[in-house]
């Protein structure tokens, strides 16, 4: 064995003397033995002095919130899937309006984004982020006076980002010269009690399907007052207790002008303006096969444009209108005609001059079709002559039927309590009701009780079954005071020719009170109790099924070769009612029978807002009958949706 070469047992004694320190500190290390052997006693005594006492468990803390899920690009042998294109170009044009407390921004659409991120910053504030699918947004809750840096970024299908585009806005009064001239009536509605239906010289009667629309909560920085929507597909109707007087002493031809700030025109909504000559509760049609009073003043905006009357003309296409943004609506009346106008500019018009000399306007919100929805308003008045307010209250009765009823047809034995009679001074019924064909609604009348009482249209009414009209009924002073039965039965509304289609929409009792009457004792219309969402919404999902080119099938059965392309389009602009802002869609996937066959991520940089995307798949191969195909979305925060559709294969 030569000199670099060690036994095994020369190795272990070095290693010993390593450890050790060799024979000079084998007495140190002895006293150490002896010092660690007696800490060693030291310790087990006092492990169990600790387990002889009792020891709290310790207390769980909050379950860790699980991670979303993260999609990846995944595609089966028969599926072909899109490619993200160049980045969405940079918005331009941006133009930011002040009011209090908060900043409307808006800017130019840029080609090749589905949706926009917004952050903004002040000095002392935290900075905000939200993602829009429109070129519009409110940012609320801001400080009057405080200067906020404003940066808008366009989106695209799959989440890329382009460049910034910077602003600069100071929340504060704004401009307000709207505002001049309306002497007729202003409300700037502070809170609900202008609404109110039991307060006497309310403002404005708020006619809904009851249980569907009702005043809303007001949250802390929410503006204007708030309109909840329950059902998905109704209509909330504010009409002015006192009339629009026109001023034909103006030089400048101006006879009035209406203002009204909302966002009820949002995407998906819906703002109409009636003036009708009549205080009618409601105007038009339940199912657009009717027509207005003769001599009404309809202005409509929607997702389908502007426009004024059946004679109206497209003047310029409206601005964007965010879900939640304020906006500025007017319509003018001129000897000229009438124009419609959205924040100071002229968007639709019409040549038709009205004959009436005083009109009632109608304010009607809606949001999107099939969710609920909160719609506000925030300013309301005319100009004109300021009328007295009529100094009623209101109570809702039930009909013993909906129905309409020939004078011929048996009444059901249902009535109404006579106790709000017996402190009014003045009582009158007021019905809105649905024509039907054939009907004579100028010679309808109520029977209450044993009373029959001839009831006349507010306005002319129209001919075209369908339509919607108002009429009232004045109760006579007999059924009035503390003498009489306690109940009076039946309730009807009765017309001749009265058919299947004539549905009442609403009735009430609108009350002169007497002194002792005069507080409020009903709470109508209701304070709903929902408040305004605060997670943002996913944008939705739709399955489109389309032929090899992508034109959508005619029907769901198909020869099983060839190609199959599966559309799914993100949607978000009806999803950001809700807060006025989304969750981003971090990816989805496409599942057929059962199988996941695609999975495709859509936030490159931040989640998409919205989005189109083609998929083709293959059908050469497939079984012969039923298919089931489902998208799952996730969000950027992990929440999930999915849609369903069929096809059947041949």
């Amino acid at each position: 064995m030569n000199s670099a070469t060690m036994t095994r047992s020369q190795l272990h004694n070095n290693a010993s003397h390593a450890v050790t320190g060799g024979p000079r500190v084998r007495g140190v290390r002895l006293r150490n033995r002896v010092l660690a052997w007696g800490s060693a006693v030291l310790a087990i005594g006092a492990a169990v002095v600790l387990l002889r006492a009792p020891v709290e468990p310790p207390k769980p803390g909050p379950a860790p919130m699980p991670s979303p899920e993260r999609v990846s690009r995944f595609a089966a042998d028969d599926v072909v899937l899109p490619e993200a294109g160049a980045v969405p170009d940079t918005p331009r044009d941006v133009r930011v309006r002040a009011a209090p407390g908060r900043l409307l921004v808006s800017w130019a659409e840029a080609a090749r984004a589905t949706g926009y991120e917004v952050r903004w910053s002040g000095a002392d504030q935290s900075p905000g982020t939200r993602l829009v699918a429109t070129a519009d947004t409110q940012l609320d809750g801001l400080v009057d006076g405080r200067e906020y840096r404003i940066e808008v970024r366009a989106v695209d299908a799959f989440g890329q980002v382009s460049g910034p585009v910077l602003a600069k806005g100071n929340p504060g009064p704004g401009d307000t010269s709207w505002r001049d001239g309306l002497t007729g009536l202003v409300d700037d509605f502070p809170d609900d009690s202008s609404l109110r239906a039991d307060t006497v010289g309310s403002l404005w009667h708020l006619s809904g399907y009851r249980g569907c629309v009702d005043l809303g909560a007001r949250a802390v920085g929410e503006v204007g007052l708030p309109i909840d929507l329950g059902c998905g597909a109704d209509e909330a109707v504010l009409r002015a207790r006192a009339p629009m007087v026109l001023d034909e002493s103006t030089p400048d031809g101006d006879l009035g002008r209406v203002a009204v700030v909302t966002d009820a025109a949002g995407p998906g909504g819906r703002l109409t303006l009636d003036l009708v000559p009549g205080p009618a509760d409601r105007v038009g049609s339940v199912d657009g096969a009717g027509s207005l009073p003769l001599g009404t003043v309809r202005a409509v905006v929607d997702d389908t444009g502007a426009r004024v009357g059946s004679r109206g003309e497209f003047v310029a296409a409206p601005g964007p209108r965010g879900a939640g943004a304020l906006h500025l609506y007017e319509v003018r009346v001129t000897t000229t005609g009438v124009t419609l106008s959205q924040d100071g500019r002229v968007i639709a018009s019409s040549p038709v001059v009205p004959s009436w000399r005083s009109a009632w306007l109608l304010v009607g919100v809606r949001g999107p079709e099939g969710r609920r929805a909160r719609v506000h308003v925030a300013s309301a008045g005319f100009t004109g002559v300021a009328s007295p307010v009529p100094q009623v209250v209101e109570t809702p009765v039930n009909l013993a039927t909906r129905q309409v009823l020939d004078p011929s047809a048996t009444a059901p034995s249902a009535g109404i309590l006579r106790r709000p009679l017996a402190t009014a001074l003045s009582a009158r019924l007021v019905v809105t009701m649905v024509v039907s064909p054939g009907m004579d609604v100028g010679a309808s009348w109520i029977q209450l009780g044993t009373a029959i009482l001839p009831a006349r249209p507010v306005a002319p009414p129209p001919p075209e079954p369908g339509s919607v009209v108002t009429v009232i009924a004045d109760v006579p002073q007999s059924l009035l005071g503390g003498n009489g039965s306690d109940s009076l039965s039946p309730l009807v509304v009765r017309a001749p020719g009265a058919g299947q289609g004539a549905l009442v929409q609403e009735s009430y009792l609108e009350l002169v009170p007497g002194p002792i009457a005069s507080v409020r004792t009903t709470t109508q219309p209701a304070r709903t109790n929902r408040q305004r969402p605060t997670v943002d919404a996913l944008p939705t999902a739709t399955l489109t099924l389309g032929d090899s080119t992508g034109r959508p099938l005619t029907t769901p059965s198909i020869p099983a070769q060839g190609r199959l392309v599966i559309t799914v389009a993100l949607t978000g602009t009806a999803a950001q009612w809700d807060t006025g802002s989304l969750e981003g869609v971090q990816g989805f996937q496409l599942w057929v029978d059962g199988r996941m066959t695609a999975s495709l991520p859509t936030s490159s940089h931040t989640g998409a807002p919205a989005g189109r995307y083609a998929i083709p798949v293959a059908l050469t191969g497939r079984a012969v009958g039923e298919h089931t195909v489902e998208v799952r979305v996730i969000g950027t925060n992990g929440t999930r949706g999915s849609t369903l559709t069929q096809f059947t294969t041949t």
